[in-house]
């Protein structure tokens, strides 16, 4: 090979071809043979079959709570199936736990300072078992946002049950694929987290819980709707280390959310039925996952609208605005965090 050449490099979309140099880097975009399909595929059955079961009982309004239930299947990335068993059992129980919570008070009509009040208990809480079991993914992301969104639902005055079932039978069968699956490759999982210390720990969730509260006071005092995206947006900068990763996670947590907006309009402009809706929905799971790793701006692009349509089918009253207060609640936290990570936690930290 001639020095100072660069190689070509073949992907897995159809015959083309690129060099190192090039401005597009098509293999983000190749996942047929990538080590994302398996637990991508997983995670896609695991909300695609409860899914489809609602949609052909007419409840469409449940599927919220079915694709957090999903999303246990997450946490089944190890190629072991022990250690998968027990990295989804924990991260089913984190999420159940949160979520159940947000179901229960539901009925409260939760908003301004009692939401954030429960937001930070489970951002700092979700955090320290995170960190102290090696949970992938890690982080308070996800516990914190299943409790912010099933938490301010519109259920009347008494809790859904009926979603609760949907959540939990959801949750359970992704841990059975998860189990049913074969074991993958030791790749598959990406690199094994290494041991942290008590001291190390305890910040880190001081640092969920200063961050959120902070984020979630300025929310209030600017009267933002939906303050659990301003919520979930401040936690997601926490999940890297330096502050030139917490620009790179917020600035692909803010041009992820844009690119989803854009795929909502597209999707929403065709005037879709609820149950395309719902079709829609479960096929955004797969790219969601399988891009989770590889590109997270990639994957909220998917992830962004699965999100918004879930909750204007259990919300249909929310309408367009739910966009607007999903973008400047997404902007304000992600700002927020990465200001306030910056200044409470100085030590490097280990990419999750």
């Amino acid at each position: 090979m001639t020095a100072g050449r660069a190689a070509p490099v073949s992907t897995a979309i159809g015959k083309f071809k690129f060099t190192r140099g090039s401005l597009v880097n098509w293999q983000l975009f190749a996942i047929s043979h990538s080590p994302e399909i398996r637990p991508a595929l997983r995670v896609g059955l695991g909300l695609g079959l409860p899914g489809i079961a609602l949609l052909l009982i007419g409840r469409t309004d449940l599927l919220a709570y079915a694709v957090f239930g999903s999303i246990v299947g997450m946490y089944g990335r190890n190629p072991h199936r022990s250690q998968r068993l027990k990295d989804q059992v924990l991260g089913a129980a984190l999420m159940l736990c949160a979520g159940i919570c947000g179901i229960a008070m539901a009925p409260l009509g939760m908003r301004g300072w009692t939401l954030l009040a429960g937001g930070m208990f489970w951002a700092a809480f979700s955090s320290l078992i995170a960190d102290r079991y090696g949970l992938k993914p890690g982080g308070a992301f996800f516990p914190l946002f299943a409790f912010g969104a099933l938490g301010t639902l519109p259920v009347g005055e008494l809790p859904a049950l009926e979603g609760l079932a949907a959540f939990v039978a959801t949750a359970l069968f992704s841990i059975l694929l998860g189990q049913a699956a074969r074991f993958g490759r030791v790749e598959e999982c990406g690199s094994e987290g290494l041991a942290i210390p008590w001291p190390r720990i305890l910040r880190r969730a001081c640092t969920y819980l200063i961050v959120v509260f902070l984020a979630g006071a300025v929310g209030i005092t600017l009267q933002v709707e939906h303050l659990q995206w301003t919520m979930a947006g401040a936690a997601v900068p926490l999940a890297v280390g330096n502050a030139r990763g917490r620009l790179r996670r917020g600035a692909h947590r803010i041009g992820g959310t844009l690119a989803g907006i854009g795929v909502l309009f597209g999707i929403t402009a065709l005037t879709p039925s609820e149950l395309m809706i719902g079709c829609c929905i479960i096929l955004l799971m797969f790219p969601t996952e399988a891009y989770m790793v590889r590109n997270y701006g990639l994957a909220l692009s998917f992830f962004t609208p699965l999100i918004i349509l879930m909750l204007q089918l259990a919300n249909p009253k929310s309408g367009s605005q739910m966009v607007w207060d999903c973008a400047m609640g997404n902007l304000l936290g992600v700002v927020v965090g990465i200001a306030a990570a910056s200044i409470f936690e100085r030590q490097p930290r280990t990419t999750i």
